[in-house]
């Protein structure tokens, strides 16, 4: 993610508000990136109904499309208003995921930036099965928005893995730092890295004892064995940082596991966004990828690794 140069927009017809495109406009805007407003349609009963046939179903379906193109013209308008370059396209498909990804494979894009649903009641995030289909799949960054009050990243933070323990692509990190430090430079913002790892719980480690497993300290203490685990990921944290210029307050190294630490971090922190990764096992830092988002409120950048 080294450079922005056009933005793939999944426009939500059901929503009057583009989440999407308004974080969309501030990237373009700093970066002179072009635009795609991208629209995913279907309607099932102008794929079968019992009154017309096949032809008469082709033209309603024609038709449809066309009312959905002006509708995103009205979009487009705005944002040529701005001096920002901006195409439109409508497809039809029953799975937006699967139109998304085909699109960028036959067009391509820098970034893909698509809204996400929000529970005003309870304040936070619900991520459809087409957006975890995206995040699986997508080989671009994939930013989901939500609806924020003034759209900035003031704080952005990224979360990295540099144990090599859970199968993850080596060069996943580099990458998710490298996109972390270019939205903050784009928003201004602090940029905070945290690395969770969870070590060995205190009844796994009696229960090793007492059938006389080498846990590799001479003195068997449960203490000596938490400050090994934290001095060896603090070394592989370190190491992977020392390439960067993050000052110590930015910098948080999380016994526990990521998924209730990483979301406390970020509510601790008042983070706007989280930079992440997800490898080809479609899992981030040792987790289902679900079991940390559903508690994460803010907006996400997922990396994936190779893209």
């Amino acid at each position: 993610m080294k450079n922005i140069t056009n933005i793939l927009v999944v426009m939500d017809a059901a929503s009057d508000h583009q989440s999407a495109l308004v974080q969309a406009i501030n990237i373009a805007e700093k970066t002179s990136a072009s635009i795609e407003l991208f629209l995913v349609v279907y309607n099932s009963q102008f794929v079968s109904h019992w009154n017309f046939n096949q032809t008469q179903l082709d033209a309603l379906q024609k038709e449809y499309i066309a009312s959905k193109l002006r509708w995103l013209e009205t979009y487009a308008l705005e944002v040529k208003s701005l001096d920002i370059v901006v195409n439109i396209d409508v497809v039809w498909h029953s799975d937006v995921s699967c139109a998304v990804l085909a699109k960028i494979a036959s067009n391509g894009a820098s970034i893909v930036i698509k809204s996400t649903k929000q529970d005003s009641t309870i304040n936070r995030m619900f991520f459809t099965p087409g957006d975890w289909q995206l995040l699986e799949h997508c080989p671009v960054p994939l930013l989901l928005t939500k609806h924020i009050r003034d759209y900035s990243y003031r704080t952005v933070m990224a979360a990295v893995d540099p144990e090599r323990a859970h199968d993850k692509p080596e060069q996943l990190d580099t990458k998710i730092l490298q996109a972390e430090l270019l939205m903050a430079e784009l928003f201004d913002s602090t940029a905070h890295v945290c690395h969770c790892y969870q070590p060995m719980g205190i009844e796994l480690w009696q229960g090793m004892n007492a059938v006389g497993m080498d846990h590799s300290l001479a003195s068997g203490d449960f203490t000596d064995y938490s400050e090994a685990i934290k001095y060896h990921h603090k070394v592989v944290f370190d190491e992977l940082l020392s390439h960067y210029t993050f000052d110590e307050e930015v910098t948080h190294l999380v016994a526990g596991s990521p998924e209730f630490e990483l979301p406390e971090l970020v509510k601790s922190h008042e983070v706007d966004l989280l930079v992440m990764g997800m490898g080809n096992n479609g899992k981030f830092i040792g987790n289902t990828i679900e079991k940390i988002l559903d508690n994460v409120d803010c907006d996400i950048l997922s990396i994936r690794y190779p893209s």
